[in-house]
């Protein structure tokens, strides 16, 4: 069974610093100004383009996978609507995003076990 600390290790191994903050703030923006608390398409967008950072990876981290359907970015928030995710084939997803994506449904699952809150 994976614990916290594995989880924080993990962290630490599997994403870079610059990733790191930009999860860590997009957060905590979204906790003040989202309406349920969570982040938005249009805050991950800001988030990625302002850090530097992979949309795809900072979107996986926080419930969303992303891919592009021609000239558009098609969102699967599986916060919201988790049916999207589950109809949407894994071929259309990078590795680096599923794994983000993986090690967010984890936290979720490890957070619920413990009775604490996602983020």
């Amino acid at each position: 069974m994976v614990t916290s600390q594995d989880l924080i290790d993990g962290y630490d191994l599997l994403f870079s610093p610059e990733l790191r903050l930009a999860h860590e703030a997009l957060l905590t923006f979204a906790a003040e100004v989202s309406e349920d608390g969570w982040p938005t398409n249009a805050m991950i967008w800001r988030f990625a383009r302002c850090y530097d950072v992979p949309l795809a990876e900072l979107a996986g981290l926080c419930g969303f996978l992303v891919y592009r359907l021609g000239n558009r970015t098609v969102f699967c928030d599986a916060r919201r609507h988790p049916a999207h995710v589950h109809i949407t084939s894994a071929d259309r997803f990078s590795r680096r995003a599923l794994i983000a994506y993986g090690f967010y449904n984890t936290a979720a699952a490890l957070s619920q076990a413990e009775g604490a809150a996602v983020h």
